[in-house]
């Protein structure tokens, strides 16, 4: 077996996220990837969708990228390790007591096996943990993951920590330079003290539903709302269940976490979803958890299917990806604004394909499936596929197509862009669907800069059931909250605000500041980010901490918290020369 073949089928006994993407344009004939530049609306453009004669801007348009422009390198084939490669959990800090689990991203050659390089992890110059690159993430890298494996009980202070790969030389071939296979930190472990005790007391807390096992954090926004969220967990289950025409044969586990973990939540034996008062990932929470649910469900009847029609199937079954979705005309909208990607090379590359597009194109295009052929032969076909079957994963569909159906996977898919094709131009879709991509490669370059452990391709998703017995509550409640990121996700969640009122002026001209900043290193140049920022400090310098920001020239709707609690105070600044100020 090939050591690409290994890591794809590896990638389908992982959880099956909802990631996100990032900046990423998508020609026709291409699979975009994590390193091609993205599609933006050109910054300035005002987007009217009530007016019939806006144009729709290309869009090809190269983005800003997420990080420095790239200049043209010599491929690495030398086994390393850099700085940015390890990543400590809980983030951003460690305090006594906190158990940490290491995170080892390392470049391995073509011609060596992850699975032979070794990794050893030291704290003090004493071995805390070892094992090898065996664990695939999304983006199908294979990295070294030790959960939980440093106990700073009683250990305030500074500490070293080594992580070495190949310490003892077996990789030859490959590893010709052993003097960049290791890198050396400095860790700041922090009195418990510090801590809130809203933080500091945290627990887990378990409630019961019909369906559903519901764990929140105490103190936590999921905690304060958990009776209504009860009803919620209940209903989208049951929708879940309904929609696949399955019945429950178990109770799920439900996780609500208070932080963003890539597109807000992952699926495995059990459901994390993202819940929380900043939520810059997008507020579509219902939709999330029905689509989190369809996983689960489907696994009853389909343990063996494939992540194309995985993903595909939760947005059919949620009724749309963020929200209600007409699936055929936003597929339709998609071919239009030319970021079809061909089925056969998007099934077999799924996760690092953009994560609008790639869920979209797979959702519709097992609408059109089950549209045309009923939902019962459907699901025995989706039962069926599975990466057995065949080399690669469309050839897989190719061949179980045939035996269901009777078309091949080029036929069904030149009949489904047929149909598409009759479908009538949308444009407020059009703009509707740019409009999203962009919001999202804008969010995930701010996580890739800012909040990094979320980002989704190469994010630590834990299986809470152990989290919850032997780490922290803090590795699904703890992250960045500087000054910079609490200005870009609120400006992040009012984009989204506005994005699903159909304000596609507002939104964009929220990207485009938000994007100025992220080029510019956090400094906040951009007239419109300053005015956030200002806002941020002001309240912040009086003890809250800002949830939600709605600015409407020098009026600005706010949700607060007391600092470290979870108790939301709405309020209301105006703008008075440069300072915003209280009314209320």
């Amino acid at each position: 077996m090939s050591r690409k073949l290994f890591w794809l089928i590896a990638l389908f006994v992982l959880f099956v996220a909802v990631g996100c993407g990032s900046p990423t344009a998508v020609p026709q004939s291409n699979v975009p990837t994590e390193t091609v530049t993205g599609t933006d609306l050109p910054e300035n453009t005002a987007v009217a969708p009530d007016n019939p004669t806006v144009q729709i801007p290309p869009t090809n348009t190269p983005a800003l990228p997420a990080t420095a422009p790239a200049t043209a390198v010599t491929p690495q084939i030398d086994l390393s390790l850099e700085e940015d490669d390890v990543f400590l959990y809980p983030v951003p800090d460690i305090y006594a007591g906190d158990k940490v689990t290491f995170q080892v991203l390392a470049h391995v050659p073509e011609n060596v096996d992850p699975r032979s390089v070794t990794v050893h992890v030291l704290v003090d110059y004493q071995d805390v943990a070892e094992g090898s690159l065996s664990s695939p993430n999304l983006a199908g890298d294979a990295i070294g993951l030790f959960e939980w494996a440093w106990d700073t009980s009683g250990s305030v202070g500074e500490h070293v920590v080594h992580v070495i790969l190949d310490r003892f030389d077996t990789v030859s071939v490959g590893d010709e330079n052993a003097d960049n296979n290791q890198i050396m930190r400095t860790v700041a472990v922090r009195d418990p003290l510090e801590l809130s005790p809203n933080e500091r007391n945290a627990t887990w807390v378990t409630a019961e539903t019909n369906c559903c096992n519901v764990y929140v954090v105490s103190g936590t926004a999921a905690y304060r709302d958990l009776p209504d969220l009860l009803v919620t967990v209940e209903t989208a289950v049951m929708q879940a269940a309904s929609r696949v025409e399955e019945e429950l044969n178990r109770k799920i586990d439900v996780y609500l976490i208070d932080r963003v973990i890539g597109q807000g939540g992952y699926a495995g034996n059990a459901i994390v979803i993202s819940y929380l008062d900043r939520q810059y990932a997008s507020q579509g929470f219902e939709q999330v958890l029905v689509h989190e649910a369809v996983h689960i469900v489907d696994r009853q009847f389909a343990p063996d299917r494939i992540t194309f029609l995985a993903e595909g199937l939760a947005v059919w079954g949620s009724g749309g990806h963020y929200k209600p979705e007409n699936l055929s005309p936003r597929a339709a909208a998609l071919v239009a604004l030319g970021q079809y990607v061909p089925l056969a090379q998007l099934i077999d590359n799924f996760y690092p394909v953009q994560h609008e597009i790639g869920y979209l194109e797979s959702a519709g295009f097992v609408d059109y499936l089950i549209d045309t052929y009923g939902w019962p032969g459907f699901k025995q076909f989706y039962a069926d596929v599975s990466a057995a079957d065949a080399p690669t994963m469309s050839q897989a569909m190719d061949l179980n197509l045939q035996q269901y159906f009777g078309v091949t996977l080029a036929q069904a898919e030149a009949n489904w862009l047929a149909y598409l094709a009759t479908l009538p131009e949308d444009r407020n879709m059009l703009i509707d669907l740019q409009t999203t991509i962009r919001y999202f490669n804008v969010m995930r370059h701010y996580q890739r800069a800012y909040d990094p452990t979320a980002y989704f391709l190469t994010a630590w998703l834990p299986y809470p059931g152990s989290l919850k017995t032997e780490g922290n509550p803090a590795d699904l409640t703890r992250h960045p909250q500087g000054e910079v990121n609490v200005t870009l996700e609120v400006m992040l969640q009012a984009a989204d605000v506005a994005l699903r009122a159909g304000d596609y002026n507002k939104a964009n001209v929220l990207l485009d500041s938000v994007t100025r900043v992220l080029d510019n290193d956090g400094v906040f140049i951009d007239p419109l980010a300053a005015s956030y920022l200002n806002l941020v400090r002001s309240l912040t310098s009086q003890g809250y901490e800002v949830q939600q920001v709605l600015l409407n020239g020098d009026r600005a709707e706010v949700m607060v918290s007391e600092a470290h609690t979870a108790v939301l105070t709405p309020l209301t600044l105006v703008l008075s020369g440069q300072n915003w100020v209280l009314s209320n």
